[in-house]
């Protein structure tokens, strides 16, 4: 029975070595994902601003859109030095790895120990000769002291992994956090400024003047605004699911280290250290602050802002396309010109080379020759008035889709643009205001 129960702890703390190991494995991880995701979402908002300063400078009374933003690497970025915090998870790892091998070969000998003294009492039971019990108390002698060679490894390893904890880890994510909070708190800043400003779009419709035609390089604007702020959205759910990600594996691992390795360690199973909860309650109060932050809303409003323009952008497809017919109509209707001109030009010289009269339009009651109902002449001629009807329709057309596109596109921007901003506006303030929380907490650690 003491067997099976020492089997079992055994097995729990074998299994808490690899969930530590695990949760390590995936901080680093996420830590690589977290930085790759802060440099993408600081170029979107950058490349975002251009674009939509590049679709701007194609409409009437546009706002200044473009606003320069501020943001702080952090310490995310920085790729190694023995204080960086890559370098620190980098070491844990390695550190959990060889922990997780040395417990699991300490527990190892702890069961051969026990299934050995188990051996030596039914040896002693059934009465065997000495010389089998000696071997037998030999063994158990040689996994005794096994034992304690395994423990010690265990415990300086396990130690080096609690100093490397508290003097670099703990340290270097309470200044990430700092960074993180004074990054969003810059970042709300900005985002009321274009809120702010984005509430000029509301005064374009009433105000705005007959616009130009869509162009090649403004359809382009447009469609590189739609990839932009496409991006946008991308790295802004990545740079958020990655923090969740990156906190909630540091989570794990915290808790898991407040546990001790050593069975037997009652003093420091039983009860954690003041300066160890105080680390713990920062980095839980830090995962529920990510927890709570209604990022949704916001990654909602941006995806909403891509489907407008791209519809605005489908719009601009189909006025282009109307344009080109319209072009291609005013080519045929020059063509048909120039011909008839050449006909015509033709038709009079042949009838002054023989020294005839041009035929009178009036018919035989005017005495002269009657024009054949199939002269070149009329058909033709009928061919360039069907063909100038055509080209006043089509330009007709043209400008009632320059109409269209034009207030369709204000019409969206009044009401996409604002509800980005506003989105955004109010994310940033209630992220903001729970990393603050979360800095107030990590004040307590010693």
């Amino acid at each position: 029975m003491g067997c099976t129960a020492s089997k079992l702890d055994n097995e729990d703390v074998v299994r808490r070595c690899k969930d530590r190991r695990r949760f390590m494995k995936e901080a680093v991880h996420a830590r690589h994902h977290l930085a790759g995701a802060h440099a993408d979402y600081c170029r979107s908002l950058r490349l975002t601003g251009s674009a939509l300063s590049a679709f701007a400078a194609n409409e009437p009374l546009s706002p200044p859109l473009a606003v320069k933003y501020r943001l702080d690497a952090v310490s995310l970025n920085e790729p190694g030095g023995q204080k960086s915090l890559c370098s620190t998870l980098d070491r844990l790892l390695a550190w959990e790895k060889k922990l997780y091998e040395e417990v699991k070969a300490r527990e190892g000998v702890k069961i051969e120990h026990e299934k050995k003294l188990a051996t030596l009492q039914s040896q002693e039971y059934k009465g065997d000769d000495e010389a089998k019990l000696d071997k037998t108390k030999a063994s158990i002698k040689r996994l005794h002291s096994l034992i304690i060679v395994t423990s010690q490894a265990v415990s300086t390893t396990s130690t080096a992994i609690i100093g490397l904890r508290d003097s670099d880890l703990v340290p270097q994510l309470v200044e990430l956090c700092h960074g993180f909070m004074y990054m969003w708190r810059s970042m709300h800043q900005y985002h009321e400024i274009q809120n702010n400003i984005v509430q000029q779009v509301r005064g374009l419709v009433n105000r705005a003047t007959r616009g130009e035609s869509t162009s090649e390089l403004h359809r382009q604007a447009t469609r590189d605004l739609e990839s932009t702020v496409s991006a946008w959205h991308s790295s802004f759910c990545r740079l958020i699911k990655f923090q969740r990600d990156f906190v909630c594996s540091l989570h794990g691992w915290f808790k898991l280290t407040l546990l001790p390795v050593e069975n037997n360690d009652n003093s420091n199973g039983n009860n954690m250290t003041r300066e160890r909860s105080d680390v713990y309650a920062f980095c839980d109060e830090w995962k529920l602050a990510l927890d709570r932050v209604p990022d949704t809303v916001a990654s909602e409003a941006i995806k909403s802002f891509v489907n407008v323009v791209h519809v605005i952008s489908g719009k601009q497809s189909e006025e282009l396309k109307i344009k080109k017919r319209t072009e291609v109509a005013s080519r045929e209707l020059e063509k048909k010109a120039s011909s008839l001109r050449n006909i015509e030009r033709k038709y009079y010289q042949s009838y002054s080379m023989v020294g005839i009269g041009l035929p009178d339009p009036g018919g035989p009651e005017s005495g002269g020759p009657a024009l054949d109902a199939r002269d070149p002449l009329t058909e033709k001629k009928s061919e360039l008035a069907a063909c100038q009807r055509r080209v006043s329709e089509e330009m007709l057309r043209h400008s009632r889709a320059v109409e269209v596109t034009r207030a369709m596109t204000l019409n969206h921007l009044q009401t996409g643009l604002p509800g980005v901003f506003q989105a955004l506006t109010s994310f940033s303030s209630l992220f903001m205001e729970g990393l603050e929380a979360v800095c107030i907490r990590s004040y307590s650690i010693k």
